[in-house]
């Protein structure tokens, strides 16, 4: 199966009237284009990029200068859509419903910031449980990383399922054509937001990131932790 993956900064991450829109808006791409297979939505579960609020903006790093340290805040909403091949997610990319939604999603959040990542995934069932906590992060390879750095930072975030916080992980390449995307993604299930939260600051997830660090540009990490909303 492919899977459509994307996360977004939002413009007014404070206004509860704005979120609950976003939300409504991200629902409706799940359940009414035709060519949708399966999917998923939902906020951040740890505070997005409200962060960057409490930090008056001529006080802020910017992301140029993190390098190693990664970004300094999550994104706001995650969008993931299933699609039995290459010739379904096309006929989404046409479908009105997705044409409108893109404009206002536009319209919304930083939509230069905006991380996509399309990918496969092994079966038929959707990587989706309700009432879990999925934890998602895309990176892009540095220019001189190695195929042996690659490696290992793969390796790096696969091992992660050992951890106990971690039900389930999957890794990805981008097969998309998108100038926008991002190279990678990693896939977490955890059991509930306790679990993600201790997973995100455990010892095994940093060390896994600096593993992905030392072949990413790190400061362009995008990721998340969100409910998952559909079986």
């Amino acid at each position: 199966m492919l899977r459509h993956s994307v996360l977004w900064i939002m413009r007014d991450p404070l206004s509860p009237a704005a979120r609950l829109v976003m939300l409504q808006r991200l629902s409706y791409l799940v359940t009414e284009p035709p060519s949708v297979s399966s999917g998923d939505y939902g906020a951040d579960l740890f505070g997005g990029s409200e962060v960057l609020h409490r930090v008056r903006p001529s006080q802020r790093r910017p992301t140029w200068r993190r390098s190693a340290d990664g970004p300094a805040h999550n994104f706001d909403m995650a969008l993931h859509l299933d699609f039995a091949d290459w010739d379904a997610f096309q006929a989404y990319g046409d479908d009105p419903t997705h044409t409108e939604a893109s404009d206002a999603n536009e319209r919304d959040n930083w939509d230069e910031l905006t991380a996509r990542c399309d990918w496969y995934y092994d079966g038929d069932a959707p990587p989706t449980h309700a009432g879990r906590v999925k934890h998602v992060a895309m990176f892009v390879w540095a220019e001189d990383a190695s195929e042996a750095a690659k490696a290992a930072a793969l390796e790096a975030v696969e091992g992660l399922a050992e951890t106990e916080e971690a039900a389930a992980v999957l890794t990805g390449q981008n097969v998309g054509k998108a100038t926008t995307a991002y190279d990678w993604i990693v896939d977490i299930d955890a059991a509930d937001r306790d679990a993600a939260s201790r997973l995100v600051a455990g010892e095994a997830y940093a060390q896994a990131m600096a593993t992905v660090a030392a072949a990413t540009r790190f400061e362009w990490t995008a990721r998340m932790s969100h409910v998952m909303h559909r079986p």
